[in-house]
C-alpha cells in the first residue's frame, strides 16, 4: 500500500511511504523496514479514506490485546456475589463476595449497568469547556520574563481561576506544557478534546483546559445518568460543528470574543488530529458556558500576560473534566449493594490521579476491617 502524506493546511504531498505494513499511534513502518513518524510531526493521511483504518485493523491484528471487560454483577439480594466479564470472545464468571470497582469518569456503558442493577447513584457537579493553546515561547516569556529559554528551566504552566460576575467559575484544568490537545471520544459521533505532554515537553505549543462549572441544575433532569446525557449533547453538537469527521471545531481567542467565525490560524498552529475546522464556537457550547469563557478570558489574562492573545486557539470540547455521577457508598465504603467498594475518580470520590490513588488505599483499608482479620 502506497501512503501519501500532507503538511496540515497544505494540498501538496511532503511524504510518500511505499509498501507500508505496519501502523502504531504515531508512525508509519515499511516493508523494507523504514519507520516514518509522518502523523506525530504533523502530516495528515491524505488518498484513500479507508488507508488508516486498513493500517489500524492490521496492527490490531498483529498486537492483540488482553483486555477484561467487566459485563455484569453477579447478584444475591443486594449482595455481590461475583461478576461476569468478557475476555476478546470469551465470557467467564468471577467468584467474590467483595468487589473493587475502579471505573474511569467515561465507563458509560458501566454506569448504565450499575444503574440497571439497582446501584445507588446521584447527580454530580463537573465542569465543560475547551481547550486552549498558546505558543509555548509565548508562555515562557509570559512567566520567566528575562530568564525565559533559560536551560535549567521547564517549559512553562499555569494555574488559573476566577469568578467572573455572572456567578459561575472559570478555571485552567490539566494543563500541558509543551503538548498537544488529543482526541478522547469513546463513542460514534461525538468529539471530545483532551491534552497530554510527552516526556520532553519540547512540542510547540501549549494547552490547558479553560472550563466552566456545571451543576445538576443544568442538566434539564433528574435522573441519575442526565449529566452523562448532558455531556453527550455538547459532543454530539461538537461533532456536527466539525463537519461530522470527527475534525474538531476551532476559533482564535479574538474571533471567539468579537462574536464572529474564525476562518484560519495565526501564528498558533493547533496541534488537535485528525485537524480542525474553524468555525464560531458559541454554537456548541451552551450559552452560560461560553458568555462565562468571554468574561473570563480578560481576567485570566490579568494573571498571565497574553493568555488572551487573540491567535490563541480555542478547540472543542473538553467534556471528561470528572466524573458526572456519584456511586453512593456508606462509612463502610460498600454502596446499596454490600460488598460493592466504589473507588476513584468514575465513582465521584476523586478528581485526578494523586486523589484517585488516595482513595484507592482508603478502599482497600476498608476492605481489610472486613476480610483482613
Amino acid at each position: 500500500m502506497t501512503l501519501h502524506f500532507y503538511k496540515i493546511g497544505t494540498d501538496q504531498p511532503v511524504l510518500t511511504v511505499e509498501n507500508a505494513q505496519s501502523y502504531t499511534a504515531d508512525s508509519i513502518l515499511a516493508a523494507d523496514g523504514t519507520a516514518y513518524a509522518p502523523l506525530a510531526e504533523g502530516y495528515e493521511l491524505a488518498g484513500k479514506a479507508d488507508c488508516s483504518e486498513t493500517l489500524r485493523a492490521d496492527y490490531r491484528a498483529a498486537h492483540p490485546t488482553q483486555e477484561t471487560r467487566l459485563e455484569e454483577l453477579l447478584l444475591a439480594g443486594h449482595r455481590v456475589m461475583g461478576v461476569k466479564v468478557r475476555q476478546g470472545e470469551q465470557v467467564g464468571e468471577i467468584v467474590t463476595d467483595a468487589v473493587l470497582l475502579c471505573i474511569g469518569h467515561s465507563a458509560r456503558d458501566t454506569f448504565e449497568m450499575l444503574h440497571t442493577a439497582g446501584v445507588r447513584m446521584e447527580q454530580k457537579p463537573f465542569a465543560v469547556g475547551v481547550r486552549i493553546e498558546h505558543r509555548q515561547a509565548d508562555m515562557d516569556a509570559a512567566q520567566y520574563r528575562r530568564f525565559a529559554g533559560h536551560p535549567c528551566l521547564p517549559a512553562a504552566g499555569y494555574k488559573l481561576s476566577c469568578h467572573p460576575e455572572n456567578g459561575r467559575s472559570a478555571f485552567s484544568f490539566c494543563v500541558c506544557p509543551g503538548g498537544q490537545v488529543v482526541a478522547a471520544a469513546s463513542e460514534q459521533g461525538r468529539v471530545v478534546t483532551n491534552g497530554m505532554s510527552e516526556y520532553a515537553r519540547d512540542r510547540e505549543n501549549i494547552n490547558g483546559g479553560l472550563l466552566v462549572n456545571v451543576t445538576p441544575a443544568d442538566f434539564g433532569s433528574s435522573h441519575p445518568l442526565a449529566g452523562i446525557a448532558f455531556q453527550r449533547r455538547l459532543e454530539e453538537a461538537a461533532f456536527r460543528l466539525g463537519g461530522g469527521g470527527y475534525a474538531a471545531p476551532c476559533q482564535r481567542v479574538e474571533d471567539f470574543l468579537a462574536g464572529r467565525p474564525s476562518t484560519g490560524p495565526g501564528r498558533v498552529i493547533p496541534s488537535y488530529r485528525p485537524g480542525v475546522r474553524w468555525t464560531d464556537l458559541r454554537q456548541c457550547l451552551p450559552e452560560f458556558v461560553w458568555q462565562t469563557m468571554a468574561l473570563a478570558l480578560p481576567m485570566l489574562d490579568g494573571k498571565v500576560r497574553g493568555y488572551a492573545q487573540g491567535d490563541a486557539v480555542l478547540t472543542a470540547v473538553e467534556t471528561r473534566s470528572s466524573s458526572p455521577v456519584r456511586i453512593i457508598r456508606d462509612n463502610s465504603g460498600q454502596c446499596n449493594v454490600r460488598g460493592l467498594y466504589p473507588c476513584g475518580e468514575g465513582a465521584g470520590y476523586a478528581g485526578g490521579i494523586l486523589s484517585a490513588a488516595a482513595d484507592g488505599m482508603r478502599c482497600a483499608e476498608k476492605i481489610w476491617e472486613v476480610y483482613g482479620k
